[in-house]
Parts: structure tokens; sequence; C-alpha cells
């Protein structure tokens, strides 16, 4: 599999700029924006990614680019109100979707989505 030289050069401006990788290992946290979900693809300096992420995946649990396939699930409420409250507004803050911040850490060329970024 060939490497994706835009991902390259974009690793290496990180690593010039802002990067300590003596910092336990870390190369960098830094912000970027979710463009995709299907496939996950973030964008970083102006570079997109979809590769070598790794995220847990309940970030990605039934999330779409819209976030409306989260709505279509809680359409009917279920026979326990507290849970169905609870599990629909879990699910509409932490299902990833399209134009969503996240904060990733960079490792090498391996990019770990800590969680979403959002402005309190």
């Amino acid at each position: 599999m060939a490497t994706n030289r835009n991902i390259v050069d974009m690793v290496e401006a990180i690593r010039k700029g802002r990067g300590n990788s003596e910092s336990g290992g870390v190369d960098g946290i830094y912000l970027a924006a979710i463009t995709s979900i299907k496939p996950l693809t973030i964008q970083m300096y102006g570079k997109s990614i979809s590769k070598n992420i790794y995220i847990n995946p309940a970030l990605t649990l039934e999330a779409s680019d819209t976030g409306e396939k989260i709505g279509e699930i809680f359409r009917e409420p279920s026979e326990i109100p507290e849970t169905y409250r609870f599990l629909k507004e879990f699910h509409e803050r932490y299902a990833l979707k399209k134009r969503d911040t996240v904060i990733v850490c960079m490792v090498g060329s391996s990019f770990y989505i800590a969680g979403k970024a959002v402005r309190v």
C-alpha cells in the first residue's frame, strides 16, 4: 500500500511547527474537524485524513454526517422514559457528525481521537 504523500507532508509540517516527541511520546494534541463519518475523515492543517485513525467506537455508533440517524433511533420513546431520555441526550451529545470539532492526539503517523471538543 502506497503512503499518502499529503499525510506525510502534513505530519512533517506539524512536527516542525509545534510537535514535541519528548513529551511522553505524544507528538502533539490538536483540534480537527470531522468532514465525513463514513468513511471517518478528519481535516487538520488543510489536509484530509482517513487512514491511521483510532477512536472509541461509541463515538461513531449509529453516527451519520447529519446526525439524522440518531433521530430515527429515538423517534419512538421506550417503555422506561428516564432511560430513553438519557440515551437520546447521550447520543445527541457524543455521537460524531460532520463539522464537529474533535481533539486529536498525534503519535507518529497515527491519529487518536480523544473526543468531541465543545465550547462551554
